[in-house]
């Protein structure tokens, strides 16, 4: 069984979606999946599931969500694997830098090579002081003044590329990763 992380879009943001994460867990026990965890409270599940269509696992999961719930969210998932693999590949900052302002913007699909263009244009000539690194369906961003009120935001970025997603903090990110981490060390004990 392969351990994913989901992500939810815009729930429990600004009073919007409003979804309490026992009922979140619970509608994802229902579905069969293994190991169900919530993290925080903006929509962040980890859990293990044998279904390897991740296009199938995300159309199930916001069905779900839809018909129990009766919300009608965007669902981003990454595998552990590739959640993993974003952290390790993280950007090159400052010794000095604050982690704390580095976020990660998981996009539901790949843009278009001509998308990825506009948005880089607009940035270079916005002269923004954040920083922007496209890296296949993720956006590294660090936000050296803070996220509040820069102009470099979610749906700026979702107008320019034509693609929704939804940003994480790396703090949260590094908190998925080892919340997936002690779900596949706890499948691997049970499996001995």
């Amino acid at each position: 069984m392969t351990v994913y992380v989901s992500m939810l879009r815009a729930v429990n943001v600004g009073g919007t979606s409003v979804l309490k994460m026992d009922a979140l867990r619970a509608l994802y026990e229902s579905m069969g999946f293994k190991d169900v965890r919530t993290l925080l409270a903006s929509g962040n599940v980890v859990f293990r599931s044998g279904l390897k269509d991740r296009g199938q696992l995300v159309k199930r999961i916001m069905q779900e969500i839809d018909r129990k719930l009766s919300l009608h969210v965007e669902v981003i998932v990454r595998s552990l694997a590739e959640v993993d693999s974003i952290i390790e590949r993280g950007p090159v900052l400052s010794p000095d830098a604050d982690m704390a302002k580095l976020h990660v913007m998981f996009l539901a699909e790949m843009p278009e090579a001509g998308a990825q263009a506009k948005l880089a244009k607009w940035h270079k000539e916005s002269k923004l002081p954040e920083m922007l690194e496209m890296r296949g369906p993720e956006i590294y961003l660090y936000y050296p003044n803070g996220v509040g009120r820069s102009k470099l935001s979610g749906a700026v970025m979702e107008n320019k590329l034509g693609v929704s997603g939804t940003a994480r903090n790396w703090n949260t990110l590094i908190k998925l990763r080892d919340a997936g981490r002690a779900i596949e060390g706890a499948g691997a004990s049970t499996r001995r």
